[in-house]
């Protein structure tokens, strides 16, 4: 018998996938693939555990506006638990694995529980908090600023930071045009402060880096 084409399996879930007292299903998703539409009904919370989705909302002139990307690791669509429809698409920027959290299994677990009900609250918080500093992110007007502060709160211990998706995306995150971003990068990188390798870019001076005020005066956001 064929596996089938929505690739939802269940017996690759590990206990470490469960959480507030909810064993969920997996979904492998292709590169480009939907993993829900705006306007379906709401059927879960949804948890990274590999991979990198967009969500996207449609405008009423036909376009498209970033929401947010959500990293591996993190838990999204937590809106749904309080509403019939998604008011996003979810897209896949590259294969990913996502671990699915059927809706009534768990409003059931933290009705039931006031712990786990306390856990999910803490997580809505850390989510909170991380858009707080995205905004802080895009409130910043040096682009080249801009960058470094992204960057050194999303890269590794030794200064890395692995891009997901393209450059486009990633100055959609800091509120920049990709034109922006492509100069601000070529201005960081002929002055020693980044490298742009294969994978990622990567910060030269961890910890310790300044910018000239002449940088900081920059306003070059496209």
């Amino acid at each position: 018998m064929r596996a089938s084409s929505r690739q939802t399996t269940e017996d690759c879930v590990e206990p470490s996938d469960c959480a507030f007292g909810v064993t969920p299903s997996l979904r492998r998703l292709a590169s480009g693939q939907v993993l829900f539409r705006e306007g379906a009904a709401s059927a879960g919370v949804f948890h990274l555990r590999s991979g990198c989705v967009r969500l996207v909302r449609s405008t009423l002139t036909g376009g498209q506006i970033t929401m947010h990307t959500v990293r591996q690791g993190d838990f999204f669509a937590e809106a749904s638990l309080f509403s019939a429809k998604y008011h996003c698409d979810a897209v896949a920027l590259e294969p990913s694995e996502v671990l699915v959290f059927r809706k009534e299994e768990l409003i059931g677990q933290l009705r039931e529980s006031p712990e786990l009900l306390w856990t999910f609250t803490a997580e809505l918080a850390r989510r909170v908090q991380g858009l707080r500093t995205k905004l802080e992110i895009k409130q910043t007007r040096s682009a080249e600023e801009r960058i470094l502060q992204f960057l050194g709160l999303h890269c590794d211990a030794s200064g890395f930071w692995t891009q997901h998706g393209t450059l486009k995306h990633l100055a959609e995150d800091i509120g920049l045009t990709h034109e922006a971003l492509y100069r601000a990068l070529a201005r960081l990188q002929r002055q020693g402060a980044i490298l742009r390798l294969k994978d990622g870019l990567k910060i030269c001076q961890l910890g310790g880096l300044a910018l000239s005020s002449e940088q900081t005066r920059s306003i070059d956001l496209g």
